[in-house]
Formats: structure tokens, sequence, C-alpha cells
């Protein structure tokens, strides 16, 4: 079952995230599917994927999230993987800024027969934000130190 529940939360994850097609969404999510995610309020059901899925295409046509590795155990799946996005399109209030993102993260899904349940989501959000260029990314202050074993990146240059 672990091998089918994987193959499941890939074809969510090519079909829908990547493709952008969303006609299998209510053979795939259970009716009362959930979505855990900080600072998002989704409705239950196979809408919530859809909702998420129009989100990101509609400021990111481009957007796709490429499969790192995935694990199963009884009826989770995790996922590990990496996005990418330009941002061509309104992303909420902010216009566009031609700029492109890239970020990590590790998802968990519930799958119970045959149908995913629950979802646990990591978008990394304010990265995306410091990599478009629309939030800057904190910096201490000049001259302080870095705490030991901590390295501070360059500022990138817009």
């Amino acid at each position: 079952m672990s091998e089918e529940n994987i193959e499941l939360v890939r074809f969510v994850t090519e079909e829908g995230l990547n493709k952008g097609n969303l006609g299998f969404i209510n053979d795939v999510f259970s009716d009362d599917y959930e979505v855990h995610t900080a600072g998002l309020a989704l409705p239950k059901g196979p809408a919530a994927f859809q909702m998420a899925v129009e989100f990101w295409k509609r400021a990111f046509p481009d957007f796709t999230c490429g499969i790192q590795d995935m694990f199963a155990s009884g009826e989770l799946v995790g996922l590990r993987f990496r996005t990418t996005g330009t941002h061509t399109g309104p992303l909420m209030w902010m216009p566009p800024t031609g700029r492109t993102f890239v970020v990590e993260g590790v998802d968990l899904h519930r799958v119970r027969g045959g149908k995913v349940v629950e979802s646990w989501i990591s978008d990394d959000f304010p990265r995306i934000l410091f990599e478009l260029g629309i939030v800057e990314e904190p910096r201490p202050p000049a001259g302080a130190a870095p705490p030991a074993g901590v390295a501070i990146p360059e500022a990138k240059a817009s």
C-alpha cells in the first residue's frame, strides 16, 4: 500500500501542481480533505487543493514542484521538494516582479482508501518574498558578529 500511496502523491504533484490539470481532484481527494499550513485557512474538501494550485499558477505560471525524495510509512507520504517559479502574475496584492524563486521544503500527506485526506504543507513564503525582492532579508546590525558557526550570506545584487 505504501508504494501506491507514493504514486498517488506523485501523480497529484505532477498533474496538479506542475501541469495545472485539476479534473481529477474529486477522484483523489476526500470530501473532508484538510490542509494544514501556516497563516492560510482553506476550506475542507478538494476545493482546497484547487485553490492552492490556482493561487500559485496565477502568480507563477511556470511554477513547478520538483520531487527530490519520497517515502511512506503506513498512511503517511513524505515529500522533499524544490519549487521554482517566475513572478509574472499578481501575488495577492503584489504586482509581478519578473524575478524567479527557488525554495526547498518538505510536505506530509495522509492517504487513506486511495484518497488524500490530509496534508501538512511547508511553504517557505518568507523565502519566496525575499527572493522576489518584495521583502528585504533581515541582516544583523553593522559590525555585529554572527553566532559561532553561522555564516551570513552576501546580499544578492538586484
